[in-house]
């Protein structure tokens, strides 16, 4: 129950009584600036298990025991959008290349190793948050492979792959600017964006004879593993150049046979490349650049040389995709009023992402392992083969600091024992790494991606006992920061008895967190006239000062 002394007195007044105010929207004499905008977001890393039972080829020997499996993903897209409103799941397919290394149960003629190379195609569904109309760019690496021999004919693997997904949702906002025919107070803030000011891509073709010396000549090869490194790149106006390096990691067999399995060899070979991407359009003052490569169909088999020598040859397409950013600033309206008339209107929030720089640095690995050894002493290392695990970054005191492992793993051979002599085994060992690069703007709450390369790897036996593993490791950051644009929408006018007039006169008492325009706007004056009338020093009063908030309609009147 409510009674009639709680009711206010302005609830009690009859309707048709009340102070009429009719809203006039702007319309089209409002000026707005239209502005791109790209707004890039990396996704959490997302973990996709692929289990698989693998027949060995009719025309392989049975296996015995499996020395290594590496796998390479190849999916059927890279970059997939636009992404449909409402959509919350991702397709994802294609098929991951194994390359397995196995010793046969019963050794035949020279093949002391078997490999053999494997399709497993897969096909998921994963849920993730994904933002309407936006395109994604997607990277897929395995980050362990688990594996157990069912019988000689058959194995099976579970692959565990990462999948990082880079969301791109391009915006054209239109800021609100001023109202032809009328004197708008407006208050401006210089917001930095980002917006992606050209795609392209382009396809190189690779032909390059490897410089291998050995005692006798390549018959085949048995695992590779190829990686594409950027060393240089110029943005100009007209095009971009790249710079960069196939590194090549081989394991090979000669055609005579080796005491000891001296057959076997390993060679790690970089190509260099250059390739020059032409842009259009012209004008592209880059806040920076994006370079990522796909070599996966780059091969290494065995040729002819130029002589008829019998070699090994890289050849293959190289897609390489570059991303031009571009970093504007604008002074944005953040607020505005009317001196005359009361100005009304609505307040919307538009995200926005700020590339603040790249970085690049190196880490040497150095380290010495006693591996287990099957009671005999360590007479050679075959082939080493290293991936990047657990790779973040994280901003410290000013810097970029990226941490890591990196996962070795060896194929040696055994020797003094004479019952043990010549046998292969593996060995996997963890090499953590830390990289330090420095970027002036960091603030603390940047956004930071990157991309980790194993530039050099290898290791050699110290004794029989122990081996040293040495590698170089190269680290690329791309540092986003996010903000918020305040967009000013709907604006309109209020008129009519109840459109508030201004004061001729006011004297204000400043209050803690009280700012000019804040006062200058409640009481329909101007910045610069409370600063002319009251002869301030500063533009941010004190707390308890009146002269600030004395404000005359008349000043700064024109």
């Amino acid at each position: 129950m409510t009674y009639e002394k709680e009711i206010p007195e302005y609830a009690m007044v009859p309707a048709k009584e009340m102070e009429e105010r009719v809203i006039t929207p702007v319309g089209k004499e409002a000026v707005y600036t239209e502005v791109q905008l790209t707004n890039i977001s990396q996704k959490p890393k997302t973990m996709i298990t692929i289990e698989e039972d693998i027949l060995v080829p009719d025309t392989k020997p049975d296996l015995a025991r499996i020395l290594l499996i590496d796998g390479t993903p190849r999916p059927s897209n890279r970059r997939l959008g636009p992404v449909e409103k409402g959509e919350d799941s991702l397709s994802l397919s294609g098929e991951i290349e194994l390359q397995t290394l196995y010793l046969p149960e019963k050794q035949e003629g020279a093949e002391t190793v078997i490999s053999v190379q494997t399709r497993v195609p897969f096909q998921e569904q994963c849920h993730i948050a994904l933002t309407p109309e936006s395109t994604l760019q997607l990277e897929i690496h395995v980050e362990k492979i688990e594996y157990m021999v069912i019988n000689e004919r058959k194995y099976r693997v579970k692959i565990f792959l990462a999948l990082c997904i880079r969301e791109y949702v391009d915006r054209n906002p239109a800021l609100f600017e001023s109202i032809n025919g009328e004197e708008i107070q407006t208050r401006r803030e210089k917001i930095e964006m980002t917006n992606v000011a050209q795609r392209r891509s382009d396809t190189l073709h690779i032909c390059e004879d490897l410089d291998i010396k050995t005692e006798y000549p390549p018959e085949a090869v048995l695992c590779q593993s190829i990686a594409v490194v950027e060393n240089y790149k110029q943005v100009t106006e007209e095009k971009v150049v790249i710079s960069g390096f196939v590194c090549v990691n081989l394991l090979y067999r000669c055609r005579e046979d080796g005491e000891y399995c001296e057959d076997l060899h390993q060679a790690r070979e970089k190509v260099e490349f250059t390739q020059f991407i032409p842009l259009h359009g012209g004008g592209v003052a880059g806040a920076g650049s994006q370079i990522v490569f796909d070599g996966s169909d780059l091969r290494v088999k065995p040729a002819r040389g130029e002589d008829g020598e019998e070699i090994l040859r890289l050849e293959g397409d190289l897609l390489t995709e570059v991303e031009i950013y571009r970093n504007t600033e604008r002074a944005v309206v953040v607020d505005a009023y009317h001196r005359e008339k009361d100005f009304l209107c609505d307040y919307q929030e538009e995200p926005c992402c700020t590339l603040i720089g790249t970085t690049t640095g190196e880490a040497s690995l150095r380290e010495i392992f006693s591996p287990e050894l099957p009671e005999s002493e360590l007479a050679r290392v075959l082939y080493t083969e290293g991936r990047v695990l657990d790779g973040h970054s994280r901003c410290e005191q000013g810097k970029i600091v990226t941490e890591g492992k990196l996962s070795v793993r060896l194929l040696c051979l055994c020797g003094g024992n004479p019952e043990t002599a010549g046998q292969l085994f593996s060995v996997t060992e963890e090499l953590p790494f830390r990289v330090v690069t420095s970027l002036p703007q960091l603030e603390g709450s940047e956004s930071i991606r990157e991309q980790i390369f194993i530039k050099e790897l290898w290791a050699e036996k110290i004794n029989g006992k122990q081996l040293e593993c040495s590698a170089n490791v190269l680290v690329m950051t791309e540092v986003t920061r996010e903000s918020v644009i305040r967009l000013l929408t709907n604006p309109a006018f209020a008129e009519g008895s109840g459109a508030r007039q201004p004061a001729p006169m006011v004297i204000y008492i400043v209050r803690e967190g009280d700012q000019l325009w804040e006062i200058a706007k409640k009481y329909k004056s101007t910045v610069d006239a409370i600063i002319e009338i009251n002869q301030l020093a500063e533009e941010n009063p004190r707390p308890g000062q009146a002269s600030p908030g004395r404000t005359r309609r008349s000043a700064g009147s024109k």
